[in-house]
């Protein structure tokens, strides 16, 4: 697997804002320590890398195969509660899931 690092701060690339689309500048990148985009085949990434315009800052990485760590099941039939769902919830006096 691969992702777009930043070289300087080690984040990695979730995002690019497209609002502030300058003709032969580059897009500002979202970046994070704790969210990224992966891809399956490099070929992918450099295709991204070019498109999102990310700049000589950036750079594609080789990523360790992804562990799985648990199998969260569905909190309610077929499909998972939202936050809010929750916080309605334990409002009213209803269960508190564990995550």
């Amino acid at each position: 697997m691969y992702a777009i690092q930043n070289i300087k701060t080690g984040k990695f690339v979730y995002g690019t804002d497209y609002r502030y689309r300058r003709p032969g500048k580059k897009h500002n990148q979202r970046t994070s320590k704790n969210k990224m985009l992966t891809y399956d085949d490099y070929y992918e990434a450099a295709q991204d890398f070019r498109s999102r315009g990310c700049g000589k800052d950036y750079r594609i990485v080789v990523l360790k195969t992804v562990e799985v760590k648990r199998v969260i099941n569905f909190d309610m039939p077929d499909r998972y509660m939202t936050y809010w769902e929750y916080v309605e919830l334990n409002k009213s006096g209803g269960l508190i899931i564990e995550r």
